[in-house]
């Protein structure tokens, strides 16, 4: 479907059009009023009318789901462009809030996705991932490692069920803190957590041990953990 709505199966008109019975398009009667209307100013020498647009018909919903379907065909400034017409709508409608910062984060339009979490935190406070996401914003720039660290563990709290992958981005923070340690209990804890299946998130979580493990000089487990890392990436 391209950008509006698909037309009712019960609505016979395409643009003012009539298309009934032999599929010729023939003017409708509201069509033929405006065609004689602009002849009339054409003979008379007038200038038309200028036409502006006051309302735009989508709904806040409607613009995301167009803005997810540019997304599926790789076209990330239009989908952008549509989760933002959702949120002028509404500014508080939380799915485009969150694809938004999420397609800006794999952009690297960082402050824009640190805008749209740290909204979306204020209206959903009980959802980790929201947490985790803005910690990522703040790790992929080397900056916030502080802020980081409060963040993840707000995460934490707020969505225990998530543990596994949150500890992952805990580690990952205090390695950058320099806390090496600690920084790799997080990562084994990641690593024992996560789901057998779940094998592109275990590659990232073993390469990120693995890298802890080198910063601390380790460099037997660390090779260990970029075997295991190699293991569940093929398997992806």
């Amino acid at each position: 479907m391209g950008p509006g709505r698909p037309l009712d199966a019960r609505d016979h008109t395409v643009n003012g059009f009539d298309t009934m019975n032999d599929g010729h398009a023939r003017i409708g009667p509201a069509k033929l009023s405006a065609v004689i209307f602009l002849a009339a100013l054409l003979f008379c020498g007038c200038s038309l009318p200028k036409i502006i647009i006051l309302h735009d018909p989508l709904t806040a919903q409607e613009h995301n789901n167009l803005g997810e379907i540019y997304e599926s065909q790789g076209k990330p400034d239009l989908a952008a462009q549509q989760y933002r017409e959702a949120l002028a709508k509404d500014d508080k409608y939380v799915p485009s809030l969150l694809l938004l910062g999420d397609l800006s984060y794999r952009t690297k339009n960082y402050s824009e996705a640190e805008s749209v979490y740290k909204k979306a935190i204020r209206l959903q406070p009980e959802n980790g991932d929201i947490y985790n996401n803005l910690c990522w914003v703040y790790l992929d720039q080397h900056v916030g490692i502080e802020k980081a660290e409060d963040l993840i563990k707000t995460a934490i709290q707020v969505t225990p069920g998530h543990r596994a992958y949150y500890v992952d981005t805990q580690g990952v923070i205090l390695l950058r803190l320099g806390r090496l340690a600690e920084s790799i209990a997080a990562l084994k804890e990641a690593v024992a957590l996560l789901p057998n299946d779940n094998t592109a998130y275990l590659a990232e979580s073993y390469l990120h041990l693995a890298e802890a493990y080198r910063a601390a000089g380790d460099t037997e487990h660390a090779a260990e953990a970029e075997a295991f890392a190699e293991k569940y990436r093929a398997q992806k």
